[in-house]
């Protein structure tokens, strides 16, 4: 949603609201606790007793009983608790002063407290919200009393720059600790969610639950089954969304739904897999594990086409990658040879930090889970030794000024490809697994491509387009303590001739050296924005290398995805407007447990259909066309999932958004679907390419700059 005001003005709204209602409530901030000098807590165990810390001073300020503690959460920035509550000789004025000074924080704060209350918990339940740990969960009534709770927390973000609000879910996995009192634990109250239904809104108490790794058990984005559709990220966003609508229109609070409404659609948007499907150079594994690699861990890549069958790509169309020519590596190189494709079997990692592992270095290292920038500073100072794979991508590409070596990870051992049976996998474990190898070889060929060892084929690349690209890609990565930020461009030049796309030079910055960033920022200067000294991390940019013309992409939480079609009040009321339709089916003896995809319907527009039913046509080739928005200063795209949408389950699609500015630096304001940049840049999406994830919603040209930028 946007805000009509600016958002001081709305969040004054908002308090004025509250403060008719009966309270006087500010933001308040103070900083986080440190770590005791004396045996400090490590990892997991820092965070809870800091946050047990911070909910004991949250009740001390609001002279709450020591054990009403355990009830409070609380949001945080990197130094400050936040909380909701009361000042001493608090008036109307001087609430609406402290709202203005910090009115994103007293929007979310404000949003997560009606949230709780409108489950009617106790009020001194509801002075805070989120935090680490327990905040505010969404999830179904049955679950209360569980051993185990799979909730979705609540999460409301306010972007000032934009005056955008979002709304969001993350999916939590607790535990119930075997002394923790079953009544008072967790307690779920209803809300009311629309057409009668109920909605439990979740309060637990930190101490009495241990947090599990969600990805174990991830919530589906959409689905249209009747015994799923209320547990997925779908149906929770609309709630929040609509909760959000109904508190605002209470409040007299101005706002818009910014809803996507197609204005064109491309054909032919999808690069087609099958020149892709092959690699032109033979695989070298690399076992870094302590298994032995056998005939029958060999036996997935040596028979791919047996193992994998059949390659999806958008419409459905399967192509078949042929197994490429395996060596194996009799021990882990010193040395990668530029003729080679590199894979490095790294075996299963840590649940949060993957595989990368450090160890000082010693006779006898002993090599410990880090986060991946801690791994390339230490290499960079020389300080320990890393992983096999860290230590080659480091030497090799993070530290080079270019892309010599193609080179990947599969973070599986040589017993798990053993156990691989030809055909498609029929447990979890085996799909993720043929999943992650078909990533692998397709991530290779496009190395290949980056290497300049074969060309990309886009066949409905419109005549007239730009011959000489330049691809931009950053990172600003976040070192720990009071380390720099590590700044890292890429620079991908490509020439177009025809339908084909090659690489003909990469240039990168290497991990640490200031002077090629500056090089690189001299040379395209609006990488730094408004004259600022660093670089925004996750940019992307197509330039023309000839005219000076740009084209950036804005994805990720910033754009939205698809929530509902606007032709429904709500989630519920898209339920319930295929009752008859259900009853009608069951009465013909159909279990009637789906809801329907029918175009009568298009209880997910773009989805489904790009057409109102009033409007609707057959042949519309749904998941082979791309919607796009015409929005004047930007262009709105949505990458269907190709084929259309699974019924049982399947994930969310997001979005992109298109900017382009003039060879003189001016933002373009009108006609931008006539321009050659952008026109190129719809005609190169992956849908189906690298098979899962948003990998397989964005465009050629921003994979190959992220490769290059960092593998």
């Amino acid at each position: 949603m946007r805000f009509t005001s600016s958002v001081a003005d709305t969040a004054r709204l908002l308090a004025k609201w509250q403060a008719g209602a009966g309270g006087l409530l500010v933001p308040i901030a103070f900083p986080l606790p440190k770590a005791a000098e004396e045996k400090p807590a490590k990892g997991v165990s820092f965070y809870r007793e800091r946050a047990k810390q911070v909910r004991s001073q949250i009740a001390k300020e609001l002279g709450l009983e020591p054990s009403a503690a355990a009830k409070l959460s609380f949001t945080m920035t990197s130094k400050d608790a936040w909380y909701l509550g009361p000042r001493p000789k608090l008036d109307l004025q001087l609430m609406l002063d402290a709202v203005a000074s910090t009115p994103a924080k007293f929007i979310e704060l404000m949003l997560l407290k009606e949230l709780i209350e409108s489950a009617s918990f106790d009020s001194e339940d509801t002075f805070v919200g989120g935090g680490f740990g327990p905040g505010v969960y969404l999830g179904s009534m049955s679950q209360a009393s569980k051993k185990f709770l799979h909730l979705a927390e609540a999460e409301f973000t306010v972007n000032a720059k934009h005056g955008l609000l979002l709304c969001g879910v993350t999916a939590k996995r607790f535990g119930r600790k075997a002394t923790a009192a079953a009544e008072e634990a967790a307690v779920t109250k209803l809300a009311n969610a629309g057409e009668g239904y109920l909605v439990g809104v979740t309060r637990i108490v930190p101490e009495d639950f241990y947090e599990h790794d969600a990805r174990k058990s991830p919530m589906e984005g959409l689905s249209l089954d009747r015994d799923k559709v209320r547990r997925t990220r779908l149906y929770y966003l609309n709630l929040l969304t609509e909760f959000a609508i109904r508190l605002f229109t209470k409040a007299g609070v101005p706002f818009e739904r910014e809803t996507f409404v197609a204005s064109h659609c491309v054909d032919d948007a999808y690069i087609p897999l099958e020149p892709l499907a092959n690699l032109q150079r033979p695989l070298m594994v690399v076992n870094t594990t302590v298994d032995p690699l056998d005939h029958d861990a060999l036996a997935p890549l040596t028979r791919f086409p047996e193992y994998l069958p059949g390659y999806h790509v958008a419409g459905n169309k399967k192509t078949h990658f042929p197994a490429p020519s395996v060596q194996v590596a009799e021990a882990v190189p010193t040395a990668l040879d530029p003729a080679l494709n590199y894979l490095f079997l790294n075996g299963k990692g840590d649940e949060d930090l993957g595989s990368v592992r450090l160890a000082k270095s010693s006779a006898t290292p002993d090599f410990q889970p880090v986060k991946t920038q801690v791994a390339y500073a230490a290499l960079s100072r020389g300080d320990g030794t890393a992983d096999p794979y860290t230590e080659a991508k480091f030497r090799h590409l993070l530290a080079k000024a270019g892309v010599s070596i193609a080179m990947q990870g599969l973070d599986y051992s040589p017993k798990a490809l053993a156990a691989l049976r030809p055909g498609k996998a029929d447990d979890a474990g085996g799909r993720q697994l043929q999943e992650a190898l078909k990533r692998c070889l397709v991530e290779l060929s496009l190395k290949e491509v980056l290497l300049g060892k074969k060309v990309v084929k886009v066949p409905a690349m419109p005549p007239g387009m730009p011959t000489q690209l330049t691809l931009l890609a950053s990172r600003r990565v976040r070192m720990p303590g009071r380390q720099s930020p590590e700044q890292l461009v890429a620079a991908v030049d490509v020439q177009a001739e025809g339908d084909s796309l090659s690489i003909i030079r990469v240039r990168r910055t290497p991990w640490g050296d200031s002077s090629a960033l500056l090089d690189l920022v001299f040379e395209f200067p609006f990488l730094q924005e408004n004259g600022k000294d660093w670089v925004r991390d996750g940019q992307f940019w197509v330039v023309d290398s000839n005219s000076g013309e740009r084209l950036t992409v804005w994805s990720g939480n910033f754009v939205p995805k698809i929530i509902l079609n606007d032709a429904y009040e709500g989630i519920e009321h898209a339920i319930a407007a295929q009752d008859a339709h259900q009853a009608a089916q069951k009465a013909e003896g159909s279990p009637g447990r789906f809801l329907s995809k029918g175009r009568e319907f298009n209880i997910l527009p773009y989805y489904i259909s790009m057409f109102k039913p009033a409007h609707g046509k057959h042949g519309e080739r749904v998941g082979l066309r791309m919607p796009v928005q015409d929005c004047a200063t930007f262009v709105r795209v949505f990458v269907p999932p190709e084929g259309g949408i699974s019924g049982s389950g399947d994930a969310l699609s997001g979005m992109r958004d298109l900017m382009h500015y003039g060879a003189g630096g001016a933002q373009t304001i009108a006609g931008m679907l006539d321009l050659p940049l952008v026109q190129m840049y719809l005609h190169t999406m992956t849908n189906g390419v690298l098979v899962g994830g948003d990998n397989s919603k964005m465009s050629l040209f921003e994979k190959l700059a992220k490769l290059a930028l960092e593998n």
